[in-house]
């Protein structure tokens, strides 16, 4: 397979998936109707559109079983053409509740359909890249697709403050431009295929499930991958809990226009990615993965603690070096979180520690931002000015999973390797 046409099919991708970012796809939602649905409401839809990327993993325990033992590219290429016209449609809906409602639902779609593609993409890559070059060459393809984001996402946070429907018109092209790239990933090849399918066909022979059974019998006979996980769900809720509720502080309290909004929680921390990811990925084919994530995490308990402050304090220039810092975290954390398991799971069963991984963030991603976003809306109507404290908990969040990925670290490094 031909690293430079990987990267360009995937960058076609990402065109039309940066529509559907978190944290742009928030900001749409917010600049398209909170003029015209109640504010309560907007915030609830923008709190699980931020974590749509988490929760959708929720589905990943359903395409991991139907992947099982079948070619990848033939499985992958139509769910990339139907979240296309997902996200087209996206480009459709009217200003109004109806409109709002019919966003939700076709964003809904879309995330789950990438959930499918990212989970079998997990496996292709294992399979394709040599595990002393895979992080390297993983952070090649994720230099193009972050330009690609933070690219489409500046674009529509401006259009967005122009007067008329060009967001529209861009939204369109940008899945056209996916589109194209859906097509080049036809000619997508998977090294000794045949070999990962025979080996796929063997686990589901000997009754190795996917569902929440086969999670708890995973963890319970993996001790290591389950504290793994404990320290993840700790850090990652963190994470998914101040995306939101930096959008709703940015808008009722710094009262930022969209293209700022855009520029703080999307574009600088996604055009960090080229500059830092190739830094990471090297450190992570040399290090174990705890190793690799503790040192990440400090920058996210930094980026935190700097949102708190630049939002209580006004002081909005912090929310540069805040976003920054959070960036160089999330680079880190996207390698991470598409190979870190790989550590941890024996061949063959890739994809079923990758299900049990997305799926752990799914559960998180469903339920944290919503928590996060009430707490803002209740301290709010306990006493005027209070909101803004609600940054306080994924601050804990965090620094919690910081400070247990540091401890597991200390103890890996003391335990003998094979």
């Amino acid at each position: 397979m031909n690293l430079a046409h990987e990267r360009r099919s995937w960058t076609l991708i990402y065109l039309a998936l940066g529509l559907v970012e978190g944290s742009t796809a928030a900001v749409l939602v917010r600049a398209l109707f909170s003029q015209v649905v109640p504010t309560l409401a907007v915030d609830l839809i923008v709190a699980l559109v931020t974590s749509a990327p988490s929760w959708a993993n929720l589905a990943s325990l359903f395409y991991a079983r139907r992947a099982q033992g079948r070619p990848k590219v033939a499985f992958m290429q139509p769910l990339l053409f139907a979240m296309v016209a997902c996200i087209a449609v996206l480009a459709c809906v009217p200003r109004s509740g109806p409109g709002l409602l019919m966003f939700f639902l076709f964003y809904v779609a879309a995330r789950l359909l990438w959930t499918g593609v990212e989970t079998v993409r997990a496996v292709l890559w294992s399979v394709n890249f040599p595990n002393r070059m895979r992080a390297r060459i993983t952070g090649r393809i994720a230099i193009n697709t972050s330009i690609a984001l933070a690219t489409v996402g500046l674009a529509a946070g401006w259009l967005l403050g122009q007067p008329g429907s060009a967001w529209r018109v861009f939204a369109l092209l940008c899945c056209s431009c996916a589109a194209a790239g859906a097509v080049r990933f036809g000619r997508f090849q998977v090294r000794a295929e045949q070999a990962l399918l025979d080996q796929e066909r063997e686990r589901l022979a000997e009754g190795i499930a996917f569902g929440l059974a086969g999670m708890r019998d995973l963890l319970r006979r993996d001790p290591a991958f389950r504290e793994y996980q404990y320290a993840l769900a700790m850090f990652g809720a963190g994470l998914l809990a101040v995306t939101p509720l930096l959008i709703v502080c940015l808008n009722e309290v710094l009262h930022l226009p969209a293209l700022t909004q855009v520029m703080v929680t999307t574009a600088i921390p996604v055009l960090v990615v080229p500059l830092s990811v190739q830094v990471w990925a090297g450190y992570l084919d040399r290090h174990r993965v705890l190793s690799f994530r503790a040192a990440h995490s400090r920058f996210a308990v930094a980026a935190v603690a700097l949102f708190m402050v630049a939002v209580s304090l006004r002081w909005h220039w912090l929310l540069y070096p805040g976003a920054a810092l959070l960036g160089l975290s999330n680079s880190a954390g996207s390698l991470g979180w598409t190979l870190g398991h790989n550590q941890f799971a024996p061949r063959g069963e890739e994809t079923r520690y990758m299900a049990l991984h997305v799926t752990m963030t799914g559960l998180r991603g469903l339920l944290m931002p919503p928590l996060a976003v009430g707490l803002y809306h209740g301290l709010s109507a306990l006493r005027p000015g209070w909101g803004p404290l609600a940054l306080g908990l994924p601050l804990l969040l965090v620094t919690v999973g910081a400070a247990r990925f540091a401890a597991m670290d200390r103890a890996d490094r003391r335990a003998p390797h094979g």
